[in-house]
């Protein structure tokens, strides 16, 4: 297996995440939820997601959450029209120094293509173009001293292009490919790497 290459991105996140970890205050636009402790925002559609929070765009949301995120589990309600189904592998971030500062736990959502919305077999599961990208720190990268905000998960939901013709299959495969599909997000990227650029880390 080869390794999987981090998005510049996303070590920006982890680095933001650190210093609200030690109780400094998040740099960008995000929304503070009461979520479940296990099953966290996976029990929220996108629509409701970007409904009940906060963003500069209907492209990206920041969401903060404090869970168990050792105890994260996939949430399928009968009523809702899909779910958000982890990529089984979780991407490692570290710091200048090679110190391991945390993970990536991304999940697609996937929905079911029917007409009356009753049939949910699995040849009409579809993916759709949402993603989201969960940020959480080791419990040894930082002194237990300095820690003011504990069991915190931060939630980048994203739209990208992955809902097309080619993807409508539901082909794990494409789940183990490293993650390409962050390098084709529609959203405003270069709008989001200014904006992470203007920060002060």
């Amino acid at each position: 297996m080869g390794k999987c290459n981090s998005h510049p991105m996303d070590k920006e996140m982890m680095n933001s995440l650190v210093k609200y970890v030690i109780g400094k205050p998040f740099p960008r636009k995000h929304t503070v939820m009461d979520v479940d402790d296990v099953y966290g925002i996976r029990v929220f559609s996108p629509s409701q997601i970007l409904e009940s929070t906060k963003g500069t765009n209907n492209n990206t949301r920041l969401l903060i959450t404090f869970q168990n995120r050792e105890n994260c589990k996939v949430f399928a309600s009968k009523e809702a029209p899909g779910f958000w189904k982890s990529t089984p592998k979780r991407k490692s971030i570290f710091d200048a120094n090679k110190r391991h500062i945390g993970n990536i736990k991304i999940s697609w959502y996937y929905y079911y293509n029917v007409d009356d919305g009753r049939d949910k077999s699995s040849s009409r599961l579809r993916q759709s173009e949402w993603q989201i990208r969960e940020y959480y720190l080791t419990s040894k990268y930082l002194p237990q001293s300095k820690v003011e905000r504990k069991n915190v998960l931060l939630t980048m939901m994203i739209k990208t292009k992955a809902a097309n013709n080619n993807n409508n299959n539901n082909n794990n495969n494409n789940n183990d490919k490293c993650d390409e599909k962050m390098q084709r997000i529609v959203l405003d990227k270069q709008d989001i790497m200014q904006s992470l650029q203007c920060l002060q880390l």
